[in-house]
Parts: structure tokens; C-alpha cells; sequence
């Protein structure tokens, strides 16, 4: 029973705290100031693009109006068919609403009412789930430092039990800590805010892809060249291959600082136009109006709209243009409930206002997540560098020790060594960078959410820097250790 109650709590918060929800009931919200029937609402609503929720209220206006069962009824029997839960959002909303429509009461102010609730609602699971971020976050740190002295030590001792097959217990634990690294950062996934930040056609998708492909051709043509020449050490041709990634990575966050910047300008756009349409009751003379300010980012799409409003472009595929032109999640839904809004005849300027405080708040806690974000991408940074620090001082050690071994007898009856191949371990360093740099660099993206194409930029940066580290620590103790240790064996 208690299993049952903690898990229909949690399911509850991950319902509670989706976006398409806050903006349906402001959808909602603003066609009710057009002082509309709660039949012509339900049936508008019906033909809106909110998923599961435009389903449930299409399917209340087929029964109550098409079948004759009334609506207050029809909004209490899909109700039911919802959720058998009581805590889930559509299902309270449906039942709210009947009760609503059957004592007559003011649907602007209903509306009004549970578009705050829910806003706050959002807020609060948004905030808590900032907190778990944190903590997941901290924990990674601790998984991530552990997973490396835990490879060194197994190799060690690997070493000091003279097993024969030392490879492969090394390989075996670095597959475990791949694997468990990789549940982790699943983990994380799931329990963090996605926060969908792009909004992209299939053509703009697919042409990424092209540069990802591209890009992935490019740094395999590089290894194998590399490879076949042996010009560089294997531990360069990782950074080397990984290079090429920057270019999709960097495109990918140039496209998410310009969404930013958009979704920031965008809130001061919409009160604006609103407050001004509401005035002069012309979209053309209002957008002649907002652009005698500059609304920074986001301003030539305003210039593009008005064009296509002058030219007799029906608004509603005007701001479809604009939202695919912003290529920003949160303008497309703010221009979805503005351009029904004005379709309906509501108060623009109370829609205007509706949408640009959600937006604010949206902005404001997306904002509070960049900057955990950004702790613990310099966090990462350092601890990917120390990692594969650590990983090339136990090569280069395994590595004199196996030349020791040979050289020197230092094993007896009771105390056998058996080092690690070096040309198996030349073979594993490589692999060990770039599985941290994908791990580390997956866990990057999960924390900062937005667009997941920048991905590709974290693991270049890492790849390289892991590169140049491995690479720059055979060189530095090559020397030292060489003629420190080697020279005390023979002695």
C-alpha cells in the first residue's frame, strides 16, 4: 500500500511539471476573455495541438454536444476515463470544469485561477527538482574520482597477485565502470527537467545530421591516416579524430545562444504587442507600433511577421513562420496561444500579459539550471584532465615495470609479479579517453538540458584535452621515471 502511494506521488510530479500543461490552461485562459460559451471553449480547445490533453477535451465535445449527453456530463465520464488517479492534473481540471459549467459560473475567472495555481504548481516541482539536480550532480563528482583510483588499484594488485590473465580482469573493470557510469548518467536523465529549448523542422534536423556525419567521416579519415603513418602517438590520434566534432558542436551552441537570447527578448515582444493590439485593434498597425523599439535578438522575426502581415499572409501562418524562423520551443508555444487568442476575438491585452509572465518564470528558472550547470561543467573540466592524468601515469608506470620485470628478477616463490602487456595498455588508453569524454560529456548535457545537439562540442573539448593530457604526461615523466626506477632496479 505504501509502495503503491509513493509511487502514484511520483507520477504525479512528472505530470505536474510539464510545460504543455501550463500553456494548454493558458490557451484556455485566453480565449475565455473573449468572453466565449463553455461550448464554443471546449470545441476550440478540441482542435488545438495540446496531445493528450486536445484528445480529452475532443472527446468530451463528441459525447456532450455530438451525442447529446450534455456537457457537463460528457466532461465527468472522460474524466474517468483519464486517470484513475486522483492527483492527475487533467483529471482534476475536467472535473473542475464541469462543476464549472454546471452552476454557471464565470469561466474567465475559473480559468484565471487555475492558470496561477498551476504556474506555481510548475515552479515548485521545477525547484525541487533544481535541488535533486544538485545532488545527483555532487554525486557524480564522487562515482567519477572513485571510478579512476579503482581502475589503478585493480591494476595493481592484478600485478601483485600475478595473475595470468591481467588484461583481462583490467578489461572487465573498465567495462563495469563504463556501464555503470553510463546507468548513472541515464539515471540523471530521467529525473532532471528536459526542458525543450529547439524547435526544428525534419529538413533542419537532417541537415545537422549531414554535418554530424560529416564531421564523424572527417576524424575517421584523420585516425586511419595517422594510424597508417604513425606520425603522432596513438594518444594524439584520439584528439585528433575527435577534432572534427567541433564544427556541429560549435554551430549547435551558436543556435542555442541565439534561442536564449530570443526567449529573453521575447516576454517584453508579447506585452508589448498585446497591450498595442488591444489599443488599435489592427495586427499591422500594432507591429508598426513594437517596432519603433528594438526588441534586440529576436527583432528581425518581428520584421519578417509584419512584412507577411502587410502582405496579406493570414496571421496565423505568419506566426508559424515566425516560431519556425525563432527555432525556439518556448516562442512557438507563446505564439500558438496568441494567435488563437486574436482568431477568437480575446482580450490581447490580459493574452499578451498571460504569455510573457509565463515566459518570464520559464526564463527565470531555466536561468537558476545554467548556472548549476556552468559549476559543474568547469568541475568536470578539471576532473576529466586529472583522470586521464592518472590514467597515463598508471601506462607509463605498467610500462616501466614490465621493462623492470625483464630485466631484473624480482619475483620469488611467495611474491610473483605479472604486469600488464605495455602494448595492451598502449591499446586501452585511447578507449579510456574517449569513454570519459562521452560519459562526462553526456552528463554535461543532461544538466544544462536545452538543446541536446551541443553534445558533440563537450565531447571534442574533452577528447582533446584528454588527448593532449595522456600525451603530455608520458612526456613529462617518461624521463624521470625511467632513469629513477630503472636505474634503482639495477642497482
Amino acid at each position: 500500500m505504501q509502495l503503491s502511494l509513493v509511487k502514484r506521488f511520483s507520477l504525479s510530479n512528472i505530470k505536474q511539471s510539464d510545460e504543455k500543461f501550463v500553456y494548454f490552461i493558458s490557451f484556455l485562459y485566453t480565449i475565455s476573455t473573449g468572453e466565449s460559451l463553455a461550448v464554443d471553449m471546449v470545441k476550440v480547445a478540441s482542435q488545438s495541438s495540446y496531445g493528450k490533453y486536445s484528445t480529452a477535451f475532443r472527446d468530451a465535445f463528441r459525447l456532450g454536444v455530438g451525442w447529446g449527453y450534455g456537457l457537463a456530463n460528457s466532461l465527468e465520464m472522460i474524466a474517468i476515463k483519464v486517470s484513475s488517479d486522483k492527483t492527475d492534473q487533467l483529471k482534476q481540471l475536467l472535473v473542475k470544469f464541469a462543476q464549472v459549467v454546471r452552476l454557471g459560473d464565470d469561466l474567465k475567472i475559473f480559468f484565471q485561477n487555475e492558470l496561477k495555481s498551476t504556474l506555481l504548481n510548475y515552479a515548485i516541482i521545477y525547484e525541487r527538482k533544481l535541488e535533486n539536480e544538485k545532488l545527483f550532480l555532487e554525486m557524480f563528482y564522487t562515482l567519477m574520482s572513485t571510478t579512476v583510483f579503482m581502475i589503478a588499484a585493480n591494476s595493481i594488485m592484478t600485478m601483485l597477485t600475478g595473475a595470468a590473465s591481467a588484461e583481462y580482469i583490467l578489461l572487465l573493470s573498465i567495462s563495469g565502470v563504463a556501464l555503470s557510469m553510463s546507468l548513472f548518467v541515464f539515471i540523471m536523465y530521467i529525473m532532471f527537467p528536459r526542458d525543450p529549448l529547439g524547435y526544428n523542422t525534419a529538413d533542419d534536423n537532417l541537415k545537422f545530421r549531414i554535418k554530424v556525419y560529416l564531421s564523424i567521416g572527417a576524424g575517421s579519415v584523420i585516425a586511419m591516416v595517422l594510424l597508417v603513418s604513425q606520425v603522432v602517438p596513438l594518444t594524439l590520434v584520439v584528439g585528433f579524430s575527435l577534432a572534427p566534432l567541433f564544427y556541429p558542436g560549435l554551430l549547435a551552441r551558436k543556435m542555442e545562444k541565439q534561442i536564449v537570447q530570443m526567449n529573453t527578448w521575447y516576454p517584453e515582444l508579447i506585452r508589448h504587442f498585446g497591450e498595442i493590439y488591444a489599443t488599435v485593434g489592427s495586427m499591422g498597425m500594432a507591429l508598426d507600433a513594437v517596432l519603433r523599439s528594438d526588441f534586440g535578438a529576436i527583432q528581425k522575426n518581428v520584421i519578417a511577421l509584419k512584412n507577411r502581415i502587410k502582405n496579406k499572409v493570414d496571421q496565423r501562418l505568419g506566426f508559424d513562420l515566425f516560431s519556425r524562423e525563432s527555432a525556439s520551443e518556448i516562442i512557438k508555444n507563446g505564439n500558438m496561444v496568441i494567435s488563437m487568442a486574436i482568431n477568437k476575438g480575446a482580450n490581447m491585452n490580459q493574452s499578451g500579459d498571460t504569455v510573457a509572465t509565463i515566459t518570464l518564470k520559464f526564463n527565470e528558472l531555466r536561468a537558476k539550471r545554467a548556472q548549476i550547470a556552468k559549476t559543474f561543467e568547469s568541475i568536470i573540466i578539471v576532473l576529466h584532465i586529472l583522470t586521464i592524468a592518472v590514467f597515463g601515469l598508471m601506462n607509463k608506470l605498467t610500462t616501466i615495470f614490465f621493462e623492470l620485470i625483464d630485466t631484473v628478477d624480482v619475483s620469488n616463490n611467495a611474491f610473483a609479479l605479472s604486469p600488464i602487456d605495455p602494448a595492451f595498455m598502449d591499446m586501452i588508453l585511447p578507449v579510456l579517453i574517449i569513454m570519459t569524454s562521452v560519459i562526462s560529456a553526456m552528463a554535461l548535457k543532461v544538466s544544462q538540458g536545452g538543446l541536446y545537439k551541443t553534445v558533440f562540442y563537450h565531447i571534442a573539448l574533452l577528447g582533446v584535452l584528454g588527448s593532449v593530457t595522456a600525451f603530455t604526461m608520458n612526456s613529462l615523466l617518461a624521463d624521470y621515471l625511467e632513469t629513477s626506477i630503472l636505474d634503482f632496479g639495477t642497482t
